[in-house]
């Protein structure tokens, strides 16, 4: 993450219309357009392209919320995307999860999840390692998935490594004081 950041989130009065409407769901507590949106508005075609597939994987995803949002929070806590990180334990935390679910997950101590949650946390450590799972894992998840779910892995995956990418680059900062420190990932823990 560069000390600064290198590019400023685009002021809203400088946006098109057609951008502000595709931003409307994109709001803060106070009206105010999230950071990460704000800067990739640099390039309002993209972000608005960008928006839709962002759109199903957040909102019509079809995996359970709570376990997206684990791998969303393994997938930032290893990239250290400080913004990603925040974002999500806040929804994490209204979506239920605890603060020793979040980190347990975050940092690799998945031992007391559920069987489900462990294998989507162990494909997000594929994904993110070798953008691949291997035929045992694929195995596992397809036991506990459909093939819809599966897909929606992937793209749950290769959005928030893209967003990762993107905070981490252009050095998008959090909206205020991290709801929960980001903790260093550990590889999964392995048992003896």
């Amino acid at each position: 993450m560069p000390e600064k950041p290198r590019l400023q989130p685009v002021d809203e009065a400088d946006l098109q219309e057609k951008t502000l409407a595709s931003l409307a769901p994109y709001r803060d507590q106070d009206g105010r357009i999230y950071a990460i949106w704000a800067t990739l508005a640099h390039h309002e075609d993209a972000l608005r392209r960008y928006l839709v597939f962002s759109n199903h994987v957040l909102g019509k995803n079809t995996l359970p919320l709570k376990s997206r949002e684990l791998m969303i929070l393994r997938i930032a806590a290893r990239a250290q995307a400080a913004y990603e990180w925040d974002q999500h334990v806040r929804i994490a935390r209204r979506a239920g999860l605890a603060d020793e679910t979040i980190l347990a997950a975050a940092t690799g101590a998945w031992g007391g999840l559920d069987d489900l949650d462990q294998v989507l946390l162990t494909a997000t450590d594929s994904l993110v390692d070798r953008q691949g799972v291997d035929d045992e894992l694929w195995n596992r998840l397809t036991a506990h998935l459909t093939v819809e779910q599966v897909i929606d892995v992937l793209y749950t995956v290769g959005q928030y490594l893209t967003i990762a990418t993107v905070i981490n680059t252009l050095g998008v900062r959090t909206e205020g004081e991290l709801a929960l420190p980001l903790p260093q990932p550990h590889q999964k823990e392995v048992p003896a």
